[in-house]
């Protein structure tokens, strides 16, 4: 895998070493480090390809070329592997202090670094673990569209609670300008995923019935759709990793026929995204 710098992270580990705070800034950039590695070592060994790890001036992020989100069970052990070896680091920070082993004033600041980032990745909004590991949750049962959507909604009232916080804080004399970058970044990256998962549904879908070919046999997933149900609605249903077949009914509940999620990807690539289910049947 590649790793990448990136430009503002040499020009704040500068500014750290004017302040006297190079050495503890290091530190923290190398647990930033590790917390990324434990993401893409836990994805490899789910042979998830890694493409790089980056590391930004407040934190890093592990790129993968799958799109592991639309696999739940992936997402959700690649995304906890970070928050848990925090809380593997924070352990043997308590065993160092424990037995006076290196200047105890570092190691309290390792402890502290641990437990902080492996809470703060915990917060259920995205970019951050925590709303990868909620909507790998949810998607296993109200299907990756919902899921995200949801955890969207979470993510955006986070922000903006934190943005409420800093201004009160503001008020009292208290300036935290970590806290305001923060809340304007999960704001922002969650508009930016908001975007991306229809794109990613869509682009995983075109890839499903090559996915079918190769493993032989998948999970099957029944859905009851009304006649006048549009696809995008019965796309926003769609569980990754699982076959569809669509019966389709009327308002007295009368079956009027099946279509199964090859015809469904067929008519989605082809964007007619408004057609009612009805319109699928012979």
């Amino acid at each position: 895998m590649k790793f990448k710098l990136n430009l503002l992270f040499l020009v704040v580990l500068f500014l750290f070493s004017l302040t006297g705070l190079f050495f503890k800034a290091t530190l923290s950039f190398i647990v930033v480090l590790m917390h990324e590695l434990a993401h893409a070592i836990v994805a490899k060994r789910l042979a998830v390809e890694v493409r790089e790890i980056e590391l930004l001036p407040f934190g890093g992020v592990a790129k993968f070329r799958d799109l592991i989100e639309l696999n739940p069970h992936t997402e959700f052990k690649v995304a906890i592997a970070g928050p848990l070896l925090n809380f593997f680091l924070a352990a043997v920070a308590c065993l160092l202090i424990r037995y006076q082993v290196l200047s105890q004033d570092l190691i309290w600041f390792f402890l502290r670094l641990n437990i902080m980032m492996g809470l703060f990745n915990f917060v259920p909004a995205f970019p951050l673990d925590g709303g990868r590991i909620l909507r790998a949750k949810l998607s296993t049962k109200v299907g990756f569209k919902d899921a995200t959507a949801q955890v969207l909604r979470i993510s955006k009232m986070i922000a903006v609670l934190l943005t409420i916080v800093a201004i009160i804080g503001l008020y009292y004399g208290y300036i935290n300008i970590m806290l305001v970058i923060i809340s304007f970044f999960i704001y922002f990256v969650a508009l930016k995923e908001g975007r991306f998962s229809h794109y990613a549904l869509m682009q995983y879908l075109a890839k499903k019935r090559g996915k079918i070919l190769n493993q032989g046999v998948v999970d099957a997933k029944p859905l009851v759709a009304f006649s006048n149900t549009s696809l995008k609605d019965i796309l926003d249903k769609l569980v990754p990793q699982s076959f569809h077949t669509i019966m389709v009914i009327d308002e007295d509940c009368n079956i009027l026929g099946f279509i199964t999620e090859d015809e469904l990807i067929d008519n989605l690539i082809k964007g007619n995204l408004n057609y009612k289910v009805k319109d699928l049947l012979c």
